[in-house]
């Protein structure tokens, strides 16, 4: 519905700004159901117990008690029945607890939304969310529902959790392309997602499976079972020692009929024979194993739900990583500023916290890189706090990552005062405060480069090398924000202000942000390679910061080994051949929906 206008969204969905009546929402509910995700049915405790007698080398010492009894090794027979019992009852609790674990984590979010019901509006639980519903959202909500905006101001989404993009995406009412990707469709909301800053009114258009969350859920759901490595080296083994018991059997039973032997100590013997031969300990030696290990894995926050699962971790030839949040610390980082003279400093520490500093040799140099970092602390709408149990924040990532970048270079900001501000639209590409210092007033403006020139006295010379800069940067993945500052000759207190009011500027310098790479990655990455671990990275985030963090983490050598959604849409249609040796020699996809991670990995 993102390419169609309102009127004819609340035509289709029978639906108004004023929202739907109760009696008109409590019917949606019953006919198309709750708004909640498709999830795998559970099997009791009873049913994966019972799934572990179907185990090969289990049902081969069921045999082997059976042929026990029959010789008359009672003695034998009782002890393989509680290995038996054991290994079925620790295999099945483990898994049972594991699947109780899971369920837990997904009820611990219980997400309100306000809704417009009779023209009022109220509040409700997420699951009773139906297509027609008005939404009415705020900074920090998160959706459960996939909705377009009716109405919208200084939107501003973090779509990480769908799409890989570690920058906050602008959002606003329009219309766009009827092709046009997830990540281009600028006027839609999506379950699972986060508003960050602004506020909006949205109309529901699709919940539960029918999401784009819900789509990826239900593929998932409905993903076959593979049989892990160990699961297909046991059955290989029960096939073998079977075929190895049965042709000994055969041996001796021809060996002892031709030296006379009588047919029933024969049956006694190749029985015996065969009840010894069976490694009953096997099975529970390998519950146990596995049981330390998942128990062991779970102290460090990994979840364990099958234990066959551990094992196949172990035989891992191939890792395809997700990049934001994984690779990546999701942080939005200041790691360079480059001032108008050309001179680059780079900033040291990651995320959102107080470490890091910037060496700088040159005075002069020094007193405009602590400006720069102040004029982004002041213009500035987040918040960050250091409390004692780690750091709280809240805002726009960059504007959280110059609230850092401030702490950093230990920013002075008693003596200044705010008179005023624009705030960060995304129709405008900047933001813009008045502020007094020292008894003068002053303005300063931040954002993209081509909005803050704009504002600036350089010389078209001088723009054309900070464009350069900007564009050097760029194509090193980074997020841009320029800056720009002067003193005001004419200025008056005002409730708004506008750009009319922002005299020429001085252009003051660049500060690069990018998504850094977490600390122990580099570590872990290493010891995959040692172990013959392929490690490739898959992520919805743009091509050259993809690029950026691949190469700083050498995955990749070149530009070449870089592919986006559009080449693996077009590669997947000529054939599966085709598509597996066009994945085998990338080693970093971009710009990739969720779904098309499953057909990479598949």
């Amino acid at each position: 519905m993102h390419h169609e206008d309102i009127e004819s969204i609340f035509r289709k969905l029978n639906s108004n700004q004023k929202g739907l009546s109760s009696k008109e929402a409590q019917k949606r509910l019953l006919e198309n159901g709750k708004n909640i995700l498709p999830k795998k049915k559970k099997d009791s405790f009873i049913k994966i117990f019972l799934k572990g007698i179907l185990d090969p080398i289990v049902l081969l010492l069921v045999i082997t008690v059976v042929f026990s009894l029959i010789v008359g090794e009672k003695t034998d027979a009782i002890a393989i029945s509680f290995i038996i019992l054991v290994d079925l009852i620790l295999g099945a609790v483990q898994e049972w607890k594991a699947e109780k674990n899971a369920d837990s984590l997904s009820s611990i979010i219980k997400v309100k939304v306000n809704v417009l019901r009779d023209n009022k509006e109220v509040e409700i639980d997420s699951e009773d969310l139906v297509v027609g519903d008005i939404m009415i959202l705020d900074s920090g909500d998160k959706l459960s529902a996939d909705a377009r905006i009716i109405e919208s101001h200084n939107l501003t989404v973090s779509e990480s959790v769908l799409t890989g993009e570690s920058i906050n995406v602008p959002k606003k009412v329009c219309t766009v392309n009827k092709k046009a990707s997830i990540s281009e469709m600028k006027n839609m909301l999506f379950a699972g997602t986060t508003i960050t800053t602004g506020r909006a009114i949205a109309i529901v258009t699709k919940t539960g499976i029918q999401t784009e969350v819900g789509k990826i859920a239900d593929k998932v759901a409905n993903a076959k079972d593979e049989k892990s490595p160990l699961t297909i080296r046991m059955d290989k083994f029960s096939k073998q020692i079977s075929l190895l018991i049965i042709v000994i059997a055969i041996i001796i039973t021809v060996l002892l009929f031709y030296k006379g032997v009588q047919g029933k100590e024969i049956f006694l013997s190749v029985i015996a024979l065969s009840v010894s031969a069976m490694p009953e300990g096997l099975p529970l030696a390998l519950t146990m194993a596995l049981t330390i290990t998942s128990n062991k894995m779970v102290k460090k926050n990994c979840l364990v739900k099958k234990l066959n699962s551990v094992e196949s971790l172990g035989s891992c030839t191939y890792i395809a990583s997700d990049k934001t949040g994984t690779l990546t610390v999701n942080e939005q980082t200041a790691k360079r500023i480059v001032l108008p003279n050309g001179k680059a400093y780079d900033i040291t520490g990651i995320g959102y916290n107080f470490d890091g500093e910037i060496k700088v040799s040159d005075k002069k140099d020094e007193e405009l890189v602590k400006e720069i970092a102040t004029l982004g602390y002041i213009n500035n709408e987040a918040g960050l706090e250091k409390e004692e149990d780690g750091y709280t924040y809240f805002g726009d990532s960059i504007d959280v990552a110059f609230k850092a970048l401030g702490k950093k270079v230990k920013v002075d900001v008693s003596s200044y005062e705010i008179l005023g501000m624009i705030p960060y639209e995304s129709e405008n590409k900047y933001s813009a405060v008045f502020y007094n210092t020292c008894g003068n007033n002053y303005a300063s403006v931040k954002g993209s480069l081509e909005v803050v020139l704009n504002f600036c006295k350089n010389t078209n010379e001088e723009k054309e090398k900070i464009k350069k800069q900007n564009e050097e940067l760029a194509k090193e993945g980074y997020r841009v924000i320029a800056l720009a500052s002067s003193k005001l000759a004419n200025f008056k207190l005002k409730e708004d202000y506008d750009k009319n009011d922002i005299e020429t500027l001085e252009f003051k310098g660049l500060v690069a942000f990018i998504d850094p790479v977490r600390k122990d990655v580099k570590d872990s990455i290493n010891e995959c390679v040692k172990a013959g671990i392929n490690v490739i990275m898959i992520t919805g985030d743009h091509p050259l910061t993809a690029y950026k963090i691949a190469k700083d983490l050498k995955l990749c050598n070149s530009y070449d080994e870089v592919a986006t959604g559009a080449d693996v849409e077009m590669m997947s249609e000529k054939g599966e051949d085709e598509f597996d040796r066009f994945v085998k020699c990338k080693k970093v996809f971009s710009r990739v929906t969720p779904i098309d991670k499953l057909k990479i990995v598949e």
